[in-house]
């Protein structure tokens, strides 16, 4: 029953996650009014947890930063670290904030890690890797999203010229596109929930199997999240950062998808907001700079920066308030 209980913490850090990141998939659809709310929820809850049972998995065995890599976390240690990062998730949700929930997760286990091993038991060229990865991901979406919206809205001026047909085109695409964003979000981010119970070893010792269980609990967790709580998040993403006609709104949204679901086949866990951001940034640089509330972006660029050291600082003073190393 403890382990449960201490479990719950993880949980609650896929729920924060589901609640954060609704937004990411379907705030420009329905910003743009192409796709209703309650169809949006619903359909990111169904496909973020298929995405964590078929692909979560892969990224589990590898969320861990000892140097060593003999290094194992004790279920007190994961819950304090999940702790930490629902915390800080929760307070920039609640102000409607797009943060990175996947670095919020991982400044909690960086916490952990760094007060039970000491600094020179991480292993720092890891994390730096995936620092490079999460500063190359909004940057990518950007320029994949400026180039999309130039290359393919040249030639859907070309070939589409009824009006009704492109809009419907343009529903469908929100839609589907939508849904297959949840599913690269659920693949990718549903390691930080319950990632580092697996490597406690609650659901058994580490296997492909076990993995999945892992993940698709995690899953749930993100699932009942997007349902219950992701309004606040979606208006910013769809209309605070720039506005979006239906066609930018579709090449946003396709490319956080692709690029996240790309990152997930490297086995690296990034953020699904840093995606989304970048993603209508680029969309909005198209019709110039002005377009762009730089005032918005920079709340949200200071949030991503902050967000890990203050996941990472809670985490080891909840651990040292607890007596816990």
């Amino acid at each position: 029953m403890l382990a449960l209980l201490k479990l719950f913490d993880g949980l609650f850090l896929g729920w924060g996650i589901g609640a954060n990141n609704a937004g990411n998939m379907f705030g420009t659809a329905v910003g743009t009014g192409a796709v209703k709310y309650r169809t949006a929820v619903v359909c990111v809850a169904v496909f973020v947890l298929v995405g964590s049972i078929l692909e979560g998995y892969k990224l589990y065995d590898g969320y861990k930063f000892d140097k060593s890599g003999e290094f194992k976390v004790s279920f007190t240690q994961a819950a304090v670290a999940t702790t930490a990062g629902a915390a800080s998730i929760m307070v920039q949700t609640y102000f409607g904030i797009p943060t990175s929930t996947t670095q919020n997760a991982i400044g909690g286990v960086m916490g952990i890690s760094i007060l039970s091993m000491g600094m020179a038991g991480i292993s720092w060229t890891k994390l730096l890797y995936w620092l490079v990865s999460w500063i190359i991901l909004p940057i990518a979406s950007a320029a994949v999203s400026y180039a999309g919206v130039r290359g393919l809205g040249w030639v859907v001026q070309r070939t589409v010229k009824r009006v009704a047909v492109l809009n419907t085109i343009y529903k469908i695409g929100l839609l589907v596109f939508g849904c297959y964003g949840a599913y690269a979000m659920g693949a990718n981010n549903v390691v930080v929930t319950t990632g580092p119970f697996y490597q406690a070893g609650f659901f058994g010792d580490p296997s492909r199997a076990h993995a999945i269980w892992a993940a698709t609990l995690g899953g749930v967790a993100m699932a009942v999240g997007a349902l219950t709580y992701g309004g606040n998040v979606i208006r910013t993403v769809g209309k605070d950062i720039t506005a979006l006609d239906p066609f930018s709104a579709l090449i946003a949204v396709l490319t956080h998808s692709l690029v996240v679901h790309f990152f997930t086949q490297l086995a690296i866990p990034v953020s699904s907001s840093q995606a989304i951001v970048g993603a209508v940034a680029g969309v909005g640089l198209v019709r110039g700079v002005s377009t762009v509330n730089a005032r918005k972006l920079w709340a949200i660029f200071s949030a991503w920066f902050l967000s890990p050291v203050v996941a990472a600082l809670l985490a080891i003073g909840i651990a040292l308030a607890l007596g816990i190393r």
